[in-house]
């Protein structure tokens, strides 16, 4: 008899919780279905605002064009053996690259073949990057020169790979940047 009792107790307590909490239940839920609908006009503003940013992002040769104009400055710094310089060319260079492969880590080919760029970029960073960051760090110009050499293939053969074996790199003959001074001993600006 005493279980009964107990149990009829703990039944009765129980009970009277959910009467007691079901109203704030009931408001939880429609607080809930608030944030739900304020959701969904929150996803069609996103939705635009990612509209809005595809339609503004660079396309990839604007992004590669950036590369072009940091890594042919590389090579003025390099030749000039201004390695500080060298050094922060060759990072917005290799950066630039990452940032295009974020935005697109594959390409189509002209007949839609789809190119893994991001496969490539890895072989190239770990090979001939690599090789032309050692020979800045150690800033011997006699490895400089031929590390750079080997990176441009390097990027001609990414080009062939992704149907474009048109772009056709070079070493550059003139500086892109005509108010940069390249010489590690320069003293003005000061």
């Amino acid at each position: 008899m005493l279980k009964t009792v107990v149990v009829f107790v703990c039944g009765a307590l129980i009970g009277g919780l959910v009467v007691w909490k079901l109203p704030a239940l009931g408001q939880a839920a429609v607080k809930d279905q608030a944030k739900t609908e304020t959701a969904k006009v929150d996803l069609t503003a996103l939705n635009n605002d990612v509209a809005r940013l595809k339609s503004i992002t660079p396309s990839n040769s604007h992004i590669m064009e950036d590369v072009s104009f940091h890594y042919s400055n590389l090579w003025f710094a390099g030749q000039k053996k201004n390695w500080p310089l060298a050094m922060f060319y060759y990072n917005e260079s290799r950066n630039h690259i990452r940032w295009l492969l974020a935005k697109s880590p594959t390409t189509k080919t002209p007949e839609g073949e789809v190119v893994n760029l991001q496969g490539i970029f890895d072989g190239i960073d770990t090979s001939s990057l690599a090789t032309l960051k050692k020979s800045i760090e150690d800033k011997k110009i006699d490895e400089f020169t031929p590390a750079y050499k080997l990176t441009l293939e390097s990027c001609y053969a990414c080009h062939k790979s992704a149907g474009r074996p048109y772009l056709r790199p070079m070493i550059p003959t003139v500086p892109p940047q005509s108010i940069i001074n390249y010489s590690p001993d320069a003293s003005w600006p000061s």
